[in-house]
Formats: C-alpha cells, structure tokens, sequence
C-alpha cells in the first residue's frame, strides 16, 4: 500500500492535509458512515455488522473511525462481504496496524489489502490517540457519507458528538437504539430535527438506509473532502 497526502477542504473546516494509505479514489464517493461505542452490547455489535454487511451488498464504502467495538465490528463485516471500507484515524497513519478482526477476513491480507480497506489521518504522521483527535476525526467520518448510522448514543461522547455533526452537515441521520426498554430522553433534540430517524430492530434500520440512499435525499450542506 502506497501513502499520500492531499490538500483538504471540509466546507469552512480547514485541513492542511489528509494522509491517504490505499486507493484514494475511494475517497470520491460518498459511502455510509457509521458511529457506535467501544463498549457496545452484543445487539449493538449486530447492528454494526448489519450495516457493513448491507454497505457492500449496495457497493458502497462502510466509513468508521476504527474503534474497537462498533466501528471495527462494521468495518469486519463490509470486508467479509466483499465489500470495501474507510478507516478513518483519530491518530497519525504511522500507528495504523491491521486489526485481528480485519486481518481474519482478508486472506491473504497483503495481496488484497488495499483493495478493501483505505486508511485516512489528517493528523501528523506519528501523533498519538488523543480525545479531541477522536472528536474532530468525526467531521472527516460525517463528509465522506450520505449517511451516518449511530448506534446507541450516550449523553456525551464521540457518537453523540458524529451526531451533532452531521445534522448540522443536514445529512441523513439514523439513531439505532438497540435496546427498546431503555430511555433515550437525552436524545430528544436531536430527533426533533429533520433527516433523524431512531429505529429499533434489523429491517427497520435497513429499510431506512434504503429510504436515506434514494436519488433526491437531501445531500450533505458542507461538501465532502475535496482531493487536490
């Protein structure tokens, strides 16, 4: 796999550059984002592979942001069904290594790599995981789909704040909320706004990423990372 760098432009956020590790031209389609915890229950781990399972059979890329949890659970399903996906780094390309979920469906993993997973960083090459990196690294995970999927957001943290992001983006957003028994008060503004939808079970939320995905679906008010 080759590295390079482009100049970037997120709308008014601005990047110096956006480090690319594979096929860069994947970068020019929108593909489906998807957000979740690290943490997440065996139903929300479900979801995610539903949705990468369903991001490959649409040829389309899963874009995450290759957490453990909910982001590698999507990223290892869209690869086992053939599919390619976006890792999208909150820390410097250098310290990207294959997961072993990844590297169990990618056989054999050094000649097919690249042709399955491409790996982003706007950050410099060596820096560290860092909080604020995981958050700013959603607005990169949001502009590269046209639609993002969050699976169980809390009241804080990073997938309510790839939420926030794409709404504000006008994005198509769909709140998985795996556990029906549960309260979800804390998420009341953020259904009351247009291209929200909370679901609760399998077909509803693939229906509803077929209903995101129509020609005609508003696309995104900040435009995806442009390639220079």
């Amino acid at each position: 796999m080759t590295t390079t760098r482009f100049g970037t432009s997120l709308g008014d956020f601005r990047i110096d550059s956006l480090a690319v590790l594979g096929e860069k031209d994947r970068l020019h389609d929108y593909g489906i984002s998807l957000c979740g915890s690290r943490s997440a229950d065996e139903r929300g781990i479900e979801f995610a592979r539903a949705v990468g399972s369903y991001a490959a059979q649409a040829d389309l890329s899963l874009v995450s942001g290759y957490a453990k949890g909910v982001d590698t659970a999507g990223h290892a399903a869209c690869v086992e069904a053939g599919g390619h996906t976006i890792a999208v780094l909150a820390e410097g390309l250098s310290r990207f290594r294959l997961r072993p979920e990844l590297r169990a469906v990618i056989e054999p993993w050094d000649d097919e790599l690249e042709s399955q997973i491409t790996v982003v960083s706007e950050f410099e090459h060596r820096a560290p995981w860092t909080v604020w990196r995981a958050m700013q690294r959603n607005e990169t995970i949001c502009s590269l789909g046209r639609v993002l999927v969050a699976i169980d957001p809390g009241d804080r943290g990073g997938t309510l704040d790839a939420v926030k992001k794409a709404i504000k983006r006008q994005m198509p957003v769909i709140i998985v909320w795996s556990d029906p028994e549960q309260p979800h008060d804390h998420l009341a503004r953020e259904l009351n706004k247009p291209n929200v939808s909370l679901v609760t079970d399998e077909a509803h939320l693939l229906a509803t990423i077929d209903t995101a995905l129509e020609p005609g679906e508003p696309q995104p008010a900040v435009s995806q990372p442009k390639l220079l």
